[in-house]
């Protein structure tokens, strides 16, 4: 009975203490209440101590989000840094505009077109359809993926424009990657390839090929 007292005692002590666990780090006295007033306030930078500052930032890292809470805005902003972070940056071509509309289209193509996939010898082919902006995201979009995946090797793929969008068939020579072609799918298949960050911050870089 006495060792169960003392049990706990030691857990209610442990609770009570301003040194319990999430309370804070046994050397670091700040606190998560401050790493939040920091990063909700714009401060006076003139008169700032910034070395107090950028200590107070590196210890709040692990205290504050790090999700930008949309994968869009999350895009943006790492590309932003990534401009800004380069001393050879020309800020006069800069289009973070035409990111956000290639971002847009990204969005109208995989979640809102109409896609009718039919299996054929080889490979799978694809009709990808929608209205309005959707249309003209697929044909903006869907063509210039179609490309790339031809131009990478590892599939034949080919696209046509129709009416509402585009007619894409993609293929392989052997079997297991014609039985992945057909496990991707269309939505799959727009994933593929390692040109996507590399085209975003060619975009935001004012390097659009699709302006072309």
């Amino acid at each position: 009975m006495k060792l169960r007292t003392a049990a706990s005692a030691v857990v209610v002590g442990l609770f009570a203490s301003p040194f319990a666990l999430g309370a804070q780090t046994t050397h670091d006295h700040t606190s998560s209440a401050d790493c939040v007033k920091m990063a909700s306030s714009s401060g006076d930078h003139a008169n700032m101590d910034h070395a107090a500052h950028m200590a107070l930032m590196q210890k709040c890292q692990s205290a504050l989000p790090t999700q930008p809470g949309q994968a869009a805005f999350g895009a943006i902003s790492e590309i932003v840094r990534m401009l800004e972070a380069d001393s050879t940056t020309d800020w006069s071509r800069v289009n973070i505009e035409a990111l956000r509309q290639h971002l847009i289209d990204m969005d109208d193509v995989l979640m809102h077109a109409a896609v009718v996939q039919r299996t054929v010898p080889g490979g799978l082919a694809m009709e990808v359809t929608g209205t309005g902006r959707t249309a003209g995201a697929i044909k903006r979009m869907a063509m210039n993926h179609t490309k790339m995946l031809d131009q990478e090797g590892e599939y034949h793929a080919m696209a046509k424009e129709i009416a509402n969008g585009a007619q894409i068939t993609v293929t392989a020579s052997d079997a297991r990657t014609v039985a992945r072609i057909r496990g991707l799918g269309f939505a799959g298949l727009m994933t593929e390839g390692d040109h996507h960050a590399p085209h975003h911050l060619a975009i935001a870089r004012g390097e659009n090929p699709h302006s072309r």
